[in-house]
C-alpha cells in the first residue's frame, strides 16, 4: 500500500510539473516580446478586460507572432463569450455561416468561463495557428488560419465594433486612464 502511494505522489509530482510548464508559456514568451499597445473593453459602464498587445517585433504585422493577453475584471459565462464572439465574426465580411457553425466547435475547446482576476492570452503563429492560453489549463492550440484572423479580428480587424480599443491596442492612440 504504501508503495503504490509513494508511486500515486511521484506521478502526481511529473503531472503538476509538466502541466504547469504549458500553462505559463504564453507568459514566458511576453517576457521577450515588444508590448504594442493597450485598452478596457466596456460594455456601457462596465469594464469587462483590460487587453494588451505582445509581438515579437516592434509593430503589430500578421507576418510575425503576437499575443493578446486578456486580464478579466468581472465573470463571464462560457457560453455568453462564445455567443458574443460569433456574433463578432458574423459582422465581418466575407464569413459564411457554415464557417460560423464550424468555428463554434473551436470555441467550445479554446474559451473558458472567466472570474475576475483572471489572465488569459491569444496567441498568433504567422502559419495561422491560433493557441488558447487560461491560467491553470493546458494551452488548446487550432490550426485554422481563416478561423484565427478572423477571431482576432474581433479586435484588431479594421471591421471592428470596437474602433477605440483597436486604435489604442495597435499603439495609435493612449489607453482610456478614467
Amino acid at each position: 500500500m504504501k508503495l503504490i502511494i509513494q508511486a500515486c505522489i511521484i506521478c502526481l509530482y511529473i503531472f503538476t510539473a509538466m502541466f504547469a510548464g504549458a500553462t505559463d508559456m504564453w507568459q514566458k514568451n511576453i517576457q521577450s516580446f515588444a508590448l504594442i499597445g493597450e485598452g478596457t473593453l466596456k460594455v456601457f459602464v462596465w469594464e469587462l478586460y483590460d487587453l494588451k498587445l505582445f509581438s515579437e517585433m516592434n509593430s503589430f504585422s500578421w507576418q510575425n507572432k503576437f499575443i493578446l493577453e486578456f486580464d478579466y475584471k468581472r465573470e463571464l459565462k462560457k457560453d455568453k463569450v462564445i455567443e458574443a464572439s460569433l456574433k463578432e465574426m458574423r459582422r465581418q465580411k466575407g464569413v459564411a455561416e457554415k464557417q460560423i457553425n464550424a468555428w463554434k466547435t473551436y470555441l467550445e475547446q479554446g474559451i473558458n468561463t472567466v472570474r475576475e482576476g483572471t489572465k488569459a492570452a491569444v496567441e498568433w503563429a504567422p502559419d495561422g495557428q491560433i493557441t488558447f492560453h487560461y491560467e491553470g489549463k493546458a494551452p488548446v492550440i487550432i490550426n485554422d488560419k481563416l478561423f484565427a484572423k478572423s477571431f482576432i479580428n474581433i479586435w484588431l480587424g479594421q471591421e471592428t465594433s470596437e474602433p477605440e480599443l483597436r486604435s489604442a491596442l495597435l499603439g495609435k492612440r493612449q489607453p482610456n486612464t478614467q
